[in-house]
């Protein structure tokens, strides 16, 4: 006999949350900062912020926005067109913490996270880590430097206690805790995010061979290439 087909999580009870930080001049991307200057990182980093509510925010599911510094007026941002919420917490690991345990004791059955430095990724890819989610405790989305810019839980789980955030090894021992805590993880196919000059030239060349809309980020970088042409 055929198995039942798992059941679907209504959207109404899955949650999908961008962490981001206010954009303000000198306090956004001090890496990448450190070779496009502090102004045009910040309005690439407002660009981000910009398109990732426009191809998220109309989705049925809730698009939380987790933000830092706590006391910054991040909400006006959208004119509170969007629940917005302070991170808390002295470490990722802590906040990314607080983050999975207040939403799932809200109700929520199913929580994806992602940061604000990763505008191009589809909404496919959101959507294959819910659906995955019906199967496996854990959802990732690798990034090419070791690390993730995705993780979808379907339950709560202290997966970022004494992992090296920041670091090479990130992805590799998120896996090996979720295994010792007997927790299946999924990997999608691997991207990257938006740390550094090479990402950001990565960054355009994807734009170049895609139609995803990104309209103020395609703004920003033509402006940028025109300004160095």
């Amino acid at each position: 006999m055929k198995e039942p087909a798992p059941m679907k999580t209504p959207v109404s009870q899955e949650a999908f949350v961008i962490m981001a930080r206010y954009p303000e001049e000198g306090a956004v991307k001090t890496r990448l900062a450190r070779d496009l200057g502090p102004l045009l990182t910040l309005r690439l980093y407002r660009a981000f912020i910009d398109d990732l509510a426009g191809k998220f925010g109309c989705l049925h599911r809730p698009l939380i926005w987790y933000y830092l510094p706590e006391s910054s007026p991040f909400p006006q941002l959208f004119a509170q067109r969007y629940p917005c919420r302070p991170q808390s917490g002295s470490s990722l690991q802590e906040r990314m913490l607080r983050i999975f345990a207040d939403l799932f004791g809200e109700g929520f059955q199913r929580v994806v996270v992602i940061g604000a430095d990763v505008p191009h990724i589809p909404v496919e890819a959101v959507e294959d880590a819910f659906a995955l989610l019906s199967a496996t405790n854990v959802v990732l989305r690798p990034s090419c430097d070791g690390g993730y810019h995705l993780i979808g839980l379907a339950a709560a789980g202290d997966l970022f206690s004494g992992i090296a955030m920041g670091t090479d090894r990130v992805l590799r021992e998120t896996v090996e805790k979720a295994a010792t805590m007997g927790l299946s993880v999924h990997c999608l196919a691997p991207s990257f995010d938006v740390d550094t000059i090479g990402d950001v030239k990565r960054l355009i060349r994807f734009l170049a061979e895609t139609d995803d809309p990104l309209p103020r980020t395609r703004e920003v970088l033509a402006n940028m290439e025109k300004a160095k042409g």
